[in-house]
């Protein structure tokens, strides 16, 4: 009895060595299964960071690839630009525009100058007195014979008048410019058609009939004067029983050689034409 009860007692002290082995495995087992999941976890994680990388490298290599393009793109469209404004230059049609053009920086750019300079017109106009309100007893004239008078040209057959024009403004509410001083010639005496007529002048009709000579005098700004001095061929002789000594002012095209009578000045003709009697 006492045998059987050693002996069971060393098979159940066997049996919980046994068990408590088991535990251990089964711990270490855990254990080791833990450890792989982390060490897979990571290998994971490790991974998805490598496609993460490689997805944005090759984002920004598209990008860089697309930016790219766009530049050769930008150049090409330069290139192609300054191409085209040298083909206009070298044929003559820089700064002209066709129809076809009307949406083109170049026509955007030459309108805008247009612009500027209309503006710029515009106030110039604005600054001129305009002819209703300019005050014509401010205004005195000269229209006399020189120290040289007049000369008698055999070679063409005319006399010379050496004429001293001009006119003088008081007021500085005057501002006029091209305008014409114009005086009467008597009946009786012309211009002549020749070529040695000087330019800036033109022939008009004064307000009693007389034929008149206008001479284009520049711009005069408030208080100022200005004075010309022309060799002005005339021909025929002085048949007159009603001179007119007046003086007028003018605008006229000389190019067009019409005229447009803004009014009677101070001052008076002085100019004496007997002398184209004598020869």
């Amino acid at each position: 009895m006492q045998r059987f009860m050693k002996q069971s007692f060393v098979f159940i002290f066997f049996l919980l060595i046994l068990t408590a082995c088991g535990d251990k495995d089964a711990e270490e087992e855990d254990v080791n299964l833990s450890e792989n999941e982390e060490e897979n976890i990571e290998e994971s994680d490790d991974e998805d960071s490598a496609d993460q990388e490689a997805e944005e490298r090759e984002k920004e290599e598209k990008r860089k690839e697309k930016e790219e393009e766009e530049r050769k793109k930008r150049e090409e469209a330069e290139r192609e630009d300054d191409d085209s404004d040298d083909d206009h230059k070298d044929s003559g049609d820089f700064g002209k525009f066709t129809g076809d053009e009307s949406t083109s920086k170049e026509q955007e750019d030459h309108e805008a100058l247009e612009a500027t300079d209309d503006d710029l017109e515009i106030v110039q106009d604005d600054d001129v007195t305009k002819d209703e309100d300019l005050n014509l007893k401010e205004i005195h004239g000269t229209a006399s014979e020189s120290k040289d008078g007049f000369e008698y040209d055999k070679e063409h057959g005319y006399h010379i008048l050496h004429l001293q024009v001009g006119l003088t403004n008081y007021t500085s509410s005057n501002v006029f410019k091209e305008k014409w001083i114009a005086f009467a010639l008597p009946n009786g005496v012309s211009v002549p058609d020749v070529d040695e007529v000087p330019s800036g002048i033109v022939i008009v009709t004064l307000p009693d009939g007389h034929e008149g000579v206008a001479v284009k005098i520049p711009t005069i700004d408030g208080i100022d004067s200005e004075t010309l001095f022309l060799e002005l061929p005339l021909i025929g002789e002085p048949d007159d029983n009603d001179p007119n000594n007046n003086l007028y002012l003018y605008n006229a095209d000389g190019n067009e050689h019409s005229s447009q009578l803004i009014g009677e000045i101070n001052s008076q003709r002085d100019i004496d034409f007997t002398q184209l009697e004598e020869k």
